[in-house]
Formats: C-alpha cells, sequence, structure tokens
C-alpha cells in the first residue's frame, strides 16, 4: 500500500499532465483552423476567379450568342413602303397674318408629316390593325422565340409598345419623305399591313384636310359675325370704324372659302409597300459583334472591381 501510494499519487501529475498537453493543441488547433477560414475562402475565390480568364469567358459568350443567333433567333421579313405629303394650300400674307398661320397649315406640311407619324404608332391606328389581323394573337404566338414574342397576358400599353417595334415610322430632314418599316415573321403579312397602315393613313389625310378647312371657315365666319354684330351696335361716332371692319371682315370670308377648296393635304406614295424576299433581322453577324463587344466591356468591368478589392484587402 505505500508503494502504491506514491505510485498512484505519481501517475495523477503524469496522467493530467498528458491531458493538458493533449488539450491545449487542440484547442489552440481548433481557434486557428476558425481564423484561417477566412484566408482560405479568400485564397479559394482567388483561385476560381483566376480560372474567368478573358480567353474563356468572351469566346464562350460569343459561341453561345452565335448558337441562338443562328439557330433559335426569329427571323423577320421588312416591307418598306415611302409616303410624302404635299399641301396645295397657298395664302396670302394678309390673311395668314389676320387668321393666324397655325390654323392655315402655313408650314406646307411639315405639321401634317407629324400628325402622320404619330398616328402611325398610335393606338388607333393599333386597333385598326389588330381587328384586321389579329395581331395580339400573332405577336404572342408561343410558335416564336420567348425572347422576343409578347406576353399573353401582355397590357394595352405593352401591346402597344411591341407594336411600335413591329411598326416603325421615320422622316428623312431634308427630303421630308416618311418611311414606314413592318416587321413580321411572314412576308406577305409584312406587305399587308404594311398596306393596311398606308390605308389608313390616308384617310386620316382625309379627315385632317377636312378639320382644316372647316377650322379655317369657321374662323371666318365668327370673325365676320362679330364685325356685323359691331356695326348693329355701335354709335355713331364710332359706325365708320366698324364697318371698316366688317368689310374686311367680309374680304377675310371671301378669301377663306377660296382658300378652303385648295387647302388640301396629299398623301402621295412614292414607294409602295413592298414583299421582302428575304429576312432582313436580325442581322446576325451585328448582333454578334455586339454580344461579343458588351461581353468583353462587362468582363473588364468585372476584372477591375475584382482588382480593387484584391487591392484594397492587402492593405
Amino acid at each position: 500500500m505505500a508503494t502504491a501510494g506514491p505510485t498512484t499519487l505519481g501517475q495523477v501529475p503524469t496522467v493530467a499532465g498528458n491531458a493538458a498537453d493533449v488539450a491545449l493543441p487542440s484547442s489552440g488547433g481548433a481557434r486557428g483552423s476558425t481564423g484561417g477560414r477566412p484566408a482560405l475562402s479568400w485564397e479559394w475565390a482567388r483561385r476560381v476567379w483566376n480560372l474567368f480568364t478573358f480567353w474563356n469567358v468572351v469566346p464562350i459568350i460569343g459561341l453561345m450568342g452565335f448558337v441562338y443567333l443562328y439557330g433559335f433567333a426569329d427571323s423577320f421579313y421588312e416591307s418598306i413602303a415611302i409616303i410624302n405629303l404635299q399641301n396645295s394650300s397657298s395664302m396670302s400674307t394678309s390673311l395668314s397674318s389676320m387668321m393666324g398661320s397655325s390654323l392655315l397649315g402655313s408650314t406646307g406640311g411639315s405639321t401634317e408629316s407629324g400628325e402622320v407619324m404619330a398616328y402611325i404608332q398610335s393606338p388607333e391606328m393599333l386597333k385598326i390593325l389588330d381587328k384586321k389581323f389579329h395581331l395580339r394573337g400573332i405577336y404572342s404566338s408561343p410558335s416564336h422565340s420567348p425572347f422576343w414574342r409578347l406576353a399573353p397576358g401582355a397590357s394595352d400599353e405593352d401591346f402597344l409598345v411591341y407594336y411600335q417595334q413591329m411598326v416603325t415610322v421615320t422622316q428623312d430632314p431634308t427630303t421630308l419623305l416618311i418611311t414606314i418599316n413592318v416587321l413580321d415573321w411572314d412576308s406577305k403579312r409584312a406587305q399587308a399591313i404594311s398596306k393596311a397602315v398606308l390605308a389608313a393613313s390616308t384617310d386620316f389625310v382625309t379627315m385632317l384636310t377636312q378639320t382644316m378647312q372647316q377650322a379655317t371657315i369657321k374662323y371666318a365666319k365668327d370673325q365676320l359675325t362679330f364685325a356685323w354684330n359691331a356695326v348693329e351696335t355701335a354709335q355713331p361716332i364710332d359706325r365708320p370704324v366698324a364697318e371698316a371692319e366688317l368689310s374686311s371682315a367680309e374680304q377675310a370670308m371671301a378669301s377663306a372659302e377660296s382658300m378652303a377648296t385648295q387647302q388640301v393635304v396629299f398623301l402621295i406614295p412614292v414607294s409602295n409597300a413592298t414583299q421582302p424576299t428575304d429576312t432582313a433581322v436580325p442581322d446576325a453577324l451585328l448582333d454578334e459583334a455586339g454580344v461579343l463587344l458588351v461581353a468583353s466591356v462587362v468582363f473588364m468591368i468585372l476584372h477591375l472591381l475584382a482588382a480593387n478589392v484584391r487591392d484594397h484587402r492587402k492593405i
């Protein structure tokens, strides 16, 4: 027992010492592992990022764009029509100053051109075309690319925006000729829509002419009525002035009636709606170049941002 006692007592420190030796490194190792995780995570992220080099990323994106453009993208036919607006009215300077150039269309067609262009892309024109061609159903058909077709439950506003991408109108600033471009998946339908746009625009110009003529006559009649009332109610001392104004109003009325018969806006087709024989949109080569350019720019921006983060981490 005496021998066992020291032996037992001696073994206790040994065991405790071994436990301490085991526990301390284990505890320290755990803390070191936890403290090292951010460094390891950053190192892992850095190695992964280094795999995404310019020559790995951009060509792959370009290849994806090439496959989509040549394998899955919809192709559109483009029907083109060119029109010109001419105004036959020729008003005198005196009548212009008296009645106002805006009422008489003194700009010779530039104002009317803007109105016609706005009408072609207006909801009113879309209603006419949708009723005739069922454009909403055509534009939202599931047979078209999901990246381009109209959503089945699209609002009227979205429908109009989509239509304005399919039917565009531009004007040459020098010749004032108006060009109408109609895109469609079917060549004949593209031409038919273009012809319908021309027909509806012609009706609109006719209505515009009638409105201008009515406004011209109405203004002159109102001035004449005002002058007659002034003469009837004028005092003797003011009567000569009122009669002179009445005489001018009568002359203006005669001139307005003559002008109204000449104040006509004509829509003249310079080039009738064409029936395309080949697709025009998309331009695959140009679009592919755009994909590569955008991919390159985005890659360089991300690369600079990553380099900036890395530099700040070093600091």
